[in-house]
């Protein structure tokens, strides 16, 4: 049945794609005829639908069997659906569906597909779930986006694949290494549509876009289907030069990304694009890292949690101290020496060992210090 739904979407097979469901939920129903019809203007090269069973088996609970009386049997496991954007995908991007199967006169068919998100697991909602689709592309990124108003004042409407480019020129200064070059820049039309599309539990007024990737983890840990997601309310009256910036900084953690790992703590991360997005300009870092130059803080290198937890200010000073702390790297053992210790971070995947202990390793590989030594000459560094 999920072989037939996906043929159906890539063949825009309306009648193939609706005899997959049940009809329990007209609403239901009616947001999967409008998904079908939205995924329309979505240039896929691959579409894939597979349970995977081995992950969390079969999570009905008899309040789920309630709701279907008149099934035979249901089911809901996780479903992993595999996606390619033709030209920008070398792989394919995988997210997690939870839709409820369901027995009807000896036929499968799908119910619903958030039966399960009072426990916290929802299944992925892309662009094309929300509204119609509009492509604009230049030589490196494809923007999608819902089509503009006639007042205009969208995105796509302005300079944006042209700072994109620039943004993309900016960063291969700093990352010397081979990759794609080619991403889907996705462009939501509220913050309640970025957030589910995200799935996001913290707020997102703090934060102007995103840099998003799915996991993929048919074979080890695999992170695929690279998007930038702006945050639009949060770019309104921001200057060319500060949304190229912006761009320039979620550009390199797309550039890094398959070269990522599970123990690269955010202030790497975060550090190296914001270094890189303001192109090592003094000026531009000596005025971001202002409350850092004066001394307010407090000479530790940010946790992971202190770049989403907290107030604005908060939030904006991990930043701060991240960035300030590769500059550092970068000044006193060149950008090669970081590279290299990002890389050496990034390829590991399932090993034993915390973040720390790994981080602590990298650093001795490739500036001699450990990680308190180098936190320490860090922080007086500045004060």
């Amino acid at each position: 049945m999920l072989d037939r739904r996906a043929r159906a979407i890539l063949e825009r097979d309306r009648a193939a794609f609706m005899a997959t469901l049940a009809t329990d939920s007209r609403l239901f129903v009616e947001r999967q005829e409008r998904l079908f019809r939205w995924l329309g203007d979505v240039p896929l090269e691959s579409y894939e639908l597979t349970v995977a069973w081995d992950r969390f088996g079969d999570l009905t609970r008899p309040k789920d069997l309630d709701r279907y009386p008149t099934s035979d049997a249901v089911m809901i496991p996780v479903t992993e659906e595999r996606y390619q954007i033709r030209g920008f995908d070398p792989k394919p991007a995988a997210e997690d569906l939870f839709y409820t199967f369901v027995r009807q006169d000896g036929e499968w068919l799908i119910a619903e597909d958030d039966d399960v998100s009072d426990l916290a697991l929802y299944s992925a909602r892309h662009l094309w779930d929300f509204g119609p689709i509009e492509q604009h592309e230049s030589e490196h990124f494809l923007l999608l986006a819902h089509p503009c108003k006639r007042d205009g004042g969208c995105l796509q409407d302005g300079p944006f694949l042209e700072l994109a480019e620039e943004g993309m020129r900016t960063i291969e200064r700093y990352w010397p290494v081979r990759w794609h070059r080619r991403t889907v820049v996705l462009v939501p039309k509220s913050g309640a549509e970025l957030q589910r599309m995200i799935q996001s539990t913290f707020d997102l007024n703090n934060f102007v876009a995103f840099a998003y990737s799915t996991v993929d983890l048919a074979d080890g840990l695999d992170y695929t289907g690279h998007r930038i997601i702006p945050n639009p309310k949060a770019l309104e009256g921001r200057s060319n030069e500060s949304v190229g910036q912006i761009l320039a900084h979620e550009m390199l953690h797309i550039a890094t990304r398959d070269h990522a790992g599970p123990f690269v703590p955010i202030f790497v991360d975060e550090g190296f694009a914001d270094y890189a997005g303001n192109d090592a300009d003094p000026g531009a870092l000596a005025f971001f890292n202002s409350e850092v130059a004066a001394g307010l803080f407090s000479g530790a290198i940010p946790e992971d949690f202190e770049f989403t937890i907290g107030d604005g200010t908060d939030i904006y000073r991990s930043y701060q101290e991240a960035q300030s702390a590769v500059r550092f790297f970068v000044d006193r053992w060149g950008l090669d020496a970081f590279v290299r210790f990002y890389r050496k971070l990034g390829r590991l995947e399932i090993v034993t060992g915390t973040t720390r202990y790994h981080v602590d390793r990298a650093l001795k590989q490739t500036a001699g210090v450990d990680y308190e030594t180098f936190q320490r000459m860090w922080a007086d560094s500045i004060t």
